[in-house]
């Protein structure tokens, strides 16, 4: 909560717009350019901007479901148990005993209860009430999540294989179509794999290692359908899936990942996906080769 409050002191003195460069400068080294050309440059570019405002619905975890069950069904969608202003005796009593509590109005908030008598109720009502107190927008300035009227969730657990990691396919999609493939692997160390939208290997660092290699999942032609209807009509977004043995689930649309802070190596891949936001370059095998292993 200190930071928290610091962070929205500070944003009555530092805008939003000067908020973001100073951030692109801590991590990059560099002030941004004006216009912004590189992916990176563009995100940040996004921060602050007042029209990000009109994507809010996407980035509500609970509105936006309505908008995937239009877009794709809502068979996709992650079953939800329940939906509260805060996590009472009698709510807890009514949850099964696995589940995962998260807030709808930020990003990266989350707790898997895996078996709830191991559980205290009192540590995890108050975890709940932390995040409701706090307006996502004042940490990093994603003007997308100002306005959500926070909720807490209580949704199915998904685990891979018994309770073993879960799949996370991330999609960025340029203009509807699929640049590269993501994965976020913390076993046995934290990795990034990247891979173009034919599961070929790309031989660049997100941050992360990037040293490893999973075959294709064979629901991989319905994944890329589904997130080619969820990515159609923006010019950027990020499509997060969830693979398990029940099928596939959709995880949640970003719009700014990571704030613009992550970069690549190599750098002129950043460049790369600037040119395919632009419209400079267009996402097809030929443009992707240079970048495979």
């Amino acid at each position: 909560m200190p930071n928290y409050a610091l962070r929205k002191a500070v944003s009555l003195i530092v805008p939003d717009r000067l908020f973001a460069n100073l951030v692109y400068l801590k991590h990059h080294g560099r002030w941004p350019r004006t216009p912004p050309l590189n992916f990176t440059e563009r995100l940040t570019a996004r921060m602050g901007a007042a029209d990000m405002e009109g994507y809010q619905v996407y980035c509500d975890k609970l509105a936006v479901r309505d908008v995937v069950a239009q877009r794709i069904g809502e068979k996709y969608l992650v079953p939800n148990y329940e939906t509260s202003d805060r996590l009472t005796r009698d709510l807890w009593d009514r949850l099964p005993d696995t589940f995962v509590m998260k807030p709808n109005h930020g990003s990266g908030w989350h707790r898997i209860i895996r078996d709830k008598a191991e559980e205290d109720f009192d540590t995890l009502a108050a975890l709940g009430a932390g995040w409701l107190a706090e307006n996502f927008y004042y940490i990093r300035r994603e003007r997308q999540y100002r306005s959500i009227e926070p909720r807490l969730m209580f949704q199915k657990a998904l685990f891979w294989h018994g309770g073993n990691r879960l799949v996370d396919y991330k999609f960025h999609c340029f203009h509807g179509k699929i640049a590269f493939i993501h994965l976020a692997v913390r076993e046995p160390y934290k990795q990034r794999l990247l891979y173009d939208a034919d599961w070929n290997r790309l031989a660049v660092r997100y941050t992360d290692p990037n040293d490893a290699d999973l075959p294709e999942p064979a629901d991989l032609p319905e994944m890329r359908s589904i997130v080619g209807r969820l990515a159609a009509g923006f010019d950027y977004v990020r499509v997060d899936l969830f693979s398990v043995p029940e099928g596939i689930y959709f995880s949640e649309l970003t719009f700014t990942p990571n704030v613009g802070t992550h970069g690549f190596d190599p750098a002129g891949f950043d460049d790369f996906l600037g040119k395919i936001w632009s419209g400079e370059i267009s996402i097809n095998p030929e443009t992707m080769v240079q970048w495979r292993v």
